[in-house]
């Protein structure tokens, strides 16, 4: 579930909101910039040579985020910057094989809430290594009755960003020293709204763990470090609070900074969202 979010923000803003700083944002965007030149020139070179914008480009205002792109995402942790990390937890004693088959197959995209404190790798990271996914929207698709599916894209009435919780963890290739910061989203139990959309798949009935204001502060705090305080802040966010519309399909091909990829299309099918 959830293989695409959505932040339109550009990094101030996120770093406005959160009170960070945008030292190591800025530091990684010129790396990546610096890719994407090296990628373009390539593909001048050789028009066989396909380049996703997806793989190099840490944009100011990215619009789409596919999970199964391996993006680099804006993420805020306890640190007083912003970070840069990977979607897709490498957890750090993961081996180089492993570590490759986990971005092969998707693995640790997704943590369910329930299994925080038991399922590894989550029960060593809950304690101290949480953090935040900024997003001002989200996708998610709907199953409907002739098998198709039809995205909705969903959002909060009175917040332009908002957080979703999460894991990260620090994993060092021992064969070549590279650090690489990744993270995992946790997931809830979908409210009443959500479960009308997200009704198929190999988990349904499944939404983003979205932070109220005061869970953000919370969340981020060290202090809190036993099952019981977490376990509070595991709250299912209430479906009043939130809107959602269906997108166009294929929504996620061509350019990223297109903001008609959130604009209205006709309902296949009534919801009554």
């Amino acid at each position: 579930m959830c293989f695409f979010t959505s932040l339109s923000a550009n990094a101030a803003a996120v770093a406005k909101k959160y009170g960070k700083q945008l030292d190591i944002i800025e530091a990684a965007r010129q790396i990546l910039a610096e890719q994407e030149q090296e990628e373009r020139a390539r593909q001048e070179a050789g028009p066989e040579h396909k380049v996703s914008v997806y793989d190099i480009r840490l944009a100011e205002d990215i619009y789409v985020i596919p999970a199964y792109a391996e993006p680099q995402c804006v993420i805020v942790s306890g640190s007083d910057k912003l970070q840069v990390m990977q979607w897709g937890l490498i957890p750090r004693m993961t081996k180089p094989e492993d570590a490759e088959r986990y971005n092969r197959e998707n693995l640790f995209k997704n943590a369910r809430a329930e299994t925080l404190f038991e399922k590894w790798p989550w029960r060593m990271l809950w304690q101290h290594n949480r953090c935040i996914i900024p997003v001002t929207g989200f996708f998610e698709p709907h199953r409907l009755p002739n098998g198709k599916a039809q995205y909705y894209y969903t959002t909060l009435k009175d917040q332009e960003i908002f957080s979703i919780a999460g894991l990260w963890d620090e994993w060092t290739n021992p064969q070549t020293g590279e650090k690489v910061l990744s993270f995992v989203l946790i997931t809830t139990d979908a409210n009443a709204m959500m479960r009308k959309i997200h009704n198929g798949g190999s988990n349904p009935f499944r939404m983003p763990k979205i932070l109220t204001s005061e869970q953000e502060r919370l969340w981020l705090d060290p202090t809190i470090a036993s099952k019981e305080a977490v376990t509070d802040l595991l709250t299912v966010y209430p479906e009043e609070e939130m809107t959602a519309w269906p997108v166009r399909q294929k929504f996620n091909y061509g350019d990223p900074f297109d903001e008609g990829i959130i604009e209205p299309v006709a309902e296949q099918q009534n919801l009554g969202l």
